[in-house]
């Protein structure tokens, strides 16, 4: 009997110690798995350069189409409004890298046009260098813009944003509204948007 209860003892001291081995191991095990997870999202995470410091502004900021649009919210005549927009690297030094302009808000996914503005009927386009590129066209945004490219220190663009409303059917527009939306100069290097903002009255 004392040589079954001395095995029992040593069989149950044996497994305390194995349980508590395996307790201790498993916390350091599951320690160095956060360790490693910590250090490997540390590492995927993005680094973004300052932004050079850029000045935009419209000529007079108004897309007035409120005589192409109908009481009915129609559209009789295909009508655009442009308007003039100046981009300048104020910047003592630092170049504004990839410059793109968009309706959307690469950072923050906010889009540009008041909701009631996102019809089939509705186009923005950005007139660049004597070149036209499509920013809204057919309810969709062209989410990647229009890249500008690189504008040093004291340089300036001068380009030319044009809002149209093509042929519409009553209730496309509701009649004799303003709304406000937002032009945005993105600098990927930087993940920076300058916004800019412009009404269109219908």
């Amino acid at each position: 009997m004392e040589a079954k209860g001395v095995m029992l003892l040593v069989f149950v001291v044996g497994l305390l110690i194995g349980v508590a081995g395996t307790y201790w191991y498993m916390q350091d095990y599951a320690e160095e798995q956060w360790q490693a997870g910590y250090v490997a999202g540390q590492s995927v995470t993005p680094t973004y350069e300052t932004p050079a410091s850029l000045s935009a502004s419209f000529e007079t900021g108004t897309f007035d189409l409120s005589s192409a649009v109908a009481s009915d919210g129609s559209v009789s005549t295909e009508t655009t409004v442009t308007d003039n927009l100046t981009i300048e690297n104020t910047d003592e030094s630092k170049v504004a890298k990839n410059v793109k302009i968009l309706l959307y808000n690469p950072v923050t996914g906010k889009e540009g046009l008041h909701d009631n503005l996102e019809t089939d009927a509705t186009e923005v386009t950005i007139t660049v260098g004597g070149v036209t590129y499509t920013l809204y066209h057919n309810g969709d945004y062209v989410t990647d813009g229009v890249t500008i490219g690189d504008l040093p220190a004291g340089a300036k663009i001068e380009p030319k944003l044009s809002v149209t409303f093509e042929k519409a059917v009553a209730g496309t527009f509701q009649d004799g509204q303003t709304y406000t939306c937002y032009l945005y100069i993105y600098q990927p290097d930087a993940n920076y948007a300058d916004v800019l903002s412009f009404t269109v009255s219908t």
